[in-house]
């Protein structure tokens, strides 16, 4: 059982995902993007609360040493602040597609500097699964679609760096979150540490722009986009990342990081049947060459 655990938590810390990325869609329409992660992280650190409890026995995390919180704090600093502040500034630049087309890299990134910092290995059949899931996804994300954009030629640069940068940072965030669970300490606890950092960046980040009473004001007015949000913190940061830190404690980053970010593969029945999308044939081979990825890395 324990050989395909960390495989399995991965893979439905993809599904979580893709949950929450349909019901932030949702929301997303009702309040800015940062305003939505902002509130995100805050409902997310109020869920783990009563999990932690009954699941560890205590409100918080009583033995997370200096090392902990380092680590895990600062993958939540670098995962979920800088790098999504550079990705939300690339889709401005160089727009989403052509962003989330480089972040599906990620697990590349990660898994070499797995390799580089931490000394994690990976065998010939899990590098050739990582390839296969990675160009798959790849794949899907590109749809054939070009990236003209009007921009000169500094801003096309500046949107590729920051989109660069995003997704490197990301994969920073999946060695440190390795590293902060490599001596057993528990997913949830992990969870808690890096919801609490998160959440008190971005509120002064909020704050600290006078962004933050003005979006406060239009949450009586679309409570139906908080209850959409609740949904999306509790199967996103909550249960997924809870997930990929339980993954990290039986598999390598690069494995962990690949199948987590298959999110773009599963998002394809939930936009046929949610948003009437149509799948076209370059998203079902990206698909299949996804699938042969994941039955390597599960081999």
């Amino acid at each position: 059982m324990d050989i395909n655990l960390g495989e399995l938590s991965a893979l439905l810390a993809a599904l979580c995902f893709s949950l929450a990325t349909t019901t932030f869609t949702f929301a997303g329409r009702k309040f800015s993007a940062t305003f939505t992660m902002t509130v995100s992280m805050l409902l997310s650190f109020l869920f783990l609360l009563p999990f932690h409890l009954a699941l560890v026995g205590e409100v918080f995390p009583s033995d997370a040493s200096l090392d902990h919180w380092w680590l895990l704090g600062g993958s939540s600093l670098i995962g979920y602040v800088i790098s999504s502040v550079m990705l939300l500034r690339a889709f401005q630049f160089i727009g989403p597609r052509l962003t989330m087309l480089i972040v599906s890299f990620t697990p590349v990134f990660g898994a070499l500097l797995a390799w580089l910092l931490i000394g994690q290995a990976l065998s010939p059949i899990a590098i050739a699964g990582i390839a296969l899931v990675t160009f798959g996804i790849a794949w899907v994300v590109a749809d054939g679609k070009t990236y003209q954009v009007n921009l000169s030629a500094a801003d096309f640069r500046r949107g590729l760096a920051l989109a660069v940068g995003g997704a490197f940072g990301q994969a920073v965030a999946y060695v440190m979150m390795s590293e902060g669970v490599s001596d057993g300490f528990h997913p949830m606890s992990a969870g808690l540490i890096r919801t609490l950092v998160g959440v008190g960046v971005l509120w002064f980040y909020m704050a600290a722009r006078g962004q933050l009473l003005g979006d406060l004001r239009s949450i009586p007015r679309a409570w139906r986009a908080l209850a959409l949000l609740a949904v999306g913190s509790l199967t996103g940061p909550v249960i997924g990342t809870s997930l990929v830190l339980l993954s990290l404690q039986y598999i390598s980053v690069g494995v962990s990081s690949t199948l987590s970010s298959t999110t773009p593969i599963i998002l394809i029945p939930i936009g046929l049947v949610v948003f009437k999308e149509r799948i076209g044939p370059r998203a079902i081979m990206g698909s299949l060459l996804a699938i042969a990825g994941i039955a390597l890395l599960f081999s």
